[in-house]
């Protein structure tokens, strides 16, 4: 009973403060602004605001580095409206909780890029300073979602606009980040190259798309490591020699298999059947079999497939290394990759990424 009065005290609150703002209003935010005091006052009476107008309604501050007012800031999350709404998460319990769970796509941190057009103000103002290990759970008012970056609350709530700019204050909403800051780091490439290294160092994959629990190995024994760097932010490592070690001429067409994972040993793309099966990525209409790629001068000139098509970076210069019948597993960090926007549900952004490839014989038609 005390909840419903409270949320019927809420919207009453709310409706009134919409309906003045119509008369009293100075400020495109000042009716947005009403409406979110309201909700607060009912919610979280004892709730004051920090900085420039957020809300830290839980924290527990993390020992490593302190973010900086620009980077980018490994974080696991779960964002909802006012009413508990989820619009985005990082972990598998949610997706399960939700039933959206799928055994294709990536559950993890993700990377924030801290600077304006990218980042909330709000979101911004909730991370920077803040430790790396640091769990906060914030409100953050809808003038505040606004990717501008200015001094004060005030100007949030009414911007100094430029002759012929326009405001639609109607376009953000109030949002609650839970996060926990898993990392943080000034230079991208630098620190996927080092989680490269660290994955050499504490993980193992093997040739034949299993999970990352083996080790890469050549048939004499040989692991996988950093000095298998073929150029900066790209590995490879021979794990079958080739029966022949002639260079392919251009317009040469080859036969490949391959897995496509990240580090974490989730698969995203395979063109063979099993591994497909076991991976959750099977598609009956799908035809499993070697893909043929046409050679070129360059390593930028492979295409894939009948039609030709291009392929990512890392992938051609991955087969660019091999030989006929060669086996061999090309790792790379992103920017031979999908860069900052990742690719679908199962590749995020920033990702360094693991090709076990095979070159085979034609199939048969």
């Amino acid at each position: 009973m005390r909840k419903t009065f409270f949320t019927i005290l809420y919207i009453a609150a709310a409706i009134a403060a919409v309906s003045c703002a119509k008369t009293e209003a100075t400020g495109p935010n000042d009716a947005y602004k009403r409406y979110f005091d309201a909700w607060m006052q009912v919610n979280h009476p004892e709730a004051k605001p920090t900085g420039i107008g957020i809300y830290i309604m839980e924290e527990q501050l993390g020992k490593g580095e302190t973010v900086g007012e620009k980077g980018f800031v490994l974080v696991d999350y779960r964002i909802t409206d006012l009413e508990g709404n989820i619009s985005s998460y990082t972990d598998a319990l949610t997706a399960q909780q939700l039933g959206t769970y799928a055994q294709t796509t990536y559950y993890g941190p993700k990377f924030w890029t801290v600077v304006e057009t990218t980042l909330p103000a709000g979101v911004r103002a909730a991370v920077v300073g803040a430790p790396v290990g640091t769990h906060r759970r914030v409100i953050i008012p809808s003038w505040l979602m606004s990717y501008q970056a200015y001094d004060n609350e005030a100007d949030y709530l009414d911007p100094p606009l430029k002759k012929g700019e326009e405001y639609d204050a109607s376009s953000y909403s109030n949002t609650i980040y839970d996060f926990t800051i898993a990392d943080y780091t000034e230079d991208i490439e630098k620190w996927q190259i080092d989680s490269i290294g660290r994955f050499f160092a504490n993980r193992t994959v093997r040739i034949d798309g299993k999970p990352a629990n083996e080790i890469f190995v050549t048939s004499t024994g040989a692991q996988m490591t950093a000095a298998d760097s073929v150029s900066t932010g790209f590995y490879y490592k021979q794990i079958q020699a080739p029966v022949d070690t002639a260079t392919f001429a251009k317009d040469t067409t080859v036969y490949i298999n391959y897995v496509g994972k990240l580090l974490n040993g989730l698969v995203f793309d395979t063109n063979v059947e099993r591994v497909a099966k076991d991976n959750g990525l099977y598609s009956a209409s799908r035809t499993y079999k070697p893909t043929k790629i046409k050679w070129g001068e360059e390593y930028s000139e492979l295409t894939m497939g009948d039609d030709g098509s291009s392929v990512i970076a890392g992938f051609a210069k991955t087969i660019w290394e091999m030989r006929a019948m060669e086996k061999g597993v090309g790792v790379f960090y992103s920017t031979l990759g999908y860069s900052y926007s990742g690719s679908g549900s199962g590749i995020p952004g920033y990702a360094p990424l693991i090709f076990e490839i095979e070159l085979v014989a034609k199939p048969e038609e």
